[in-house]
């Protein structure tokens, strides 16, 4: 992908309840002017704009995905492929390219733009890595990721969030990750590591 090299695109990745999504909006509210790119809210809109991947997910899950009005129901793919790897793997080799065209397009879109930061979990697997230029691993304990998913989901069970915890596998190059934050602390603390490494991103 052609691009203005005048861009710096900046990758956030990390396991589930880390505080990925802290750390992308805060960057983005400072690193002016910049735009960020969600791609759980990316992958949502292609349910929703795309009815071919509606019928696949219902080829692939059941029926019972889809909603009377024909809409995805999360709350049970959530369920679904977060208690098997091998459903997640299924959803997973469905949504990436798609995922990656439509993240491609964006960058494009967002051309005057002179940051632009990538919310992703699944950075690596997706492919994403691949258009960054500098990527930020946020990393916590077992502890913080529950409480931190907690109060993401209160209708969720502790067993369910644990269960997401322990079965969430996603791929890390570690050679091209720039920067490690370790979220375990409180959020001030969390905003200082952040801060330090805005300073290295301003500077680069």
């Amino acid at each position: 992908m052609k691009r203005n090299q005048k861009i710096k695109i900046i990758g956030i990745a990390g396991k589930t309840g880390c505080g990925k999504s802290t750390v992308a909006d805060y960057l983005a509210d400072k690193l002016k002017p910049a735009i960020k790119i969600d791609v759980d809210m990316i992958a949502k809109e292609i349910y929703e704009e795309k009815k071919d991947v509606a019928d696949k997910l219902a080829a692939c899950f059941g029926q019972e995905i889809i909603n009377p009005e024909g809409s995805i129901d999360f709350s049970y793919l959530g369920t679904k492929v977060f208690s098997d790897y091998g459903e997640m793997k299924k959803l997973n080799n469905l949504m990436f390219p798609l995922i990656y065209d439509k993240v491609e397009r964006l960058i494009r879109q967002n051309s005057d733009k002179k940051f632009i930061i990538i919310d992703a979990a699944v950075l690596f697997d997706a492919g994403l890595d691949n258009l960054c230029d500098k990527i930020i691993w946020v990393k916590a304990d077992s502890g913080k990721q529950e409480s931190i998913l907690k109060c993401k989901n209160i209708n969720l069970a502790a067993a369910d969030i644990r269960q997401r915890i322990k079965n969430q596998k996603i791929k890390i190059i570690r050679n091209k990750v720039d920067f490690i934050i370790v979220n375990n602390s409180t959020l001030k603390d969390l905003y200082k590591s952040i801060n330090n490494i805005i300073i290295k991103l301003q500077t680069a």
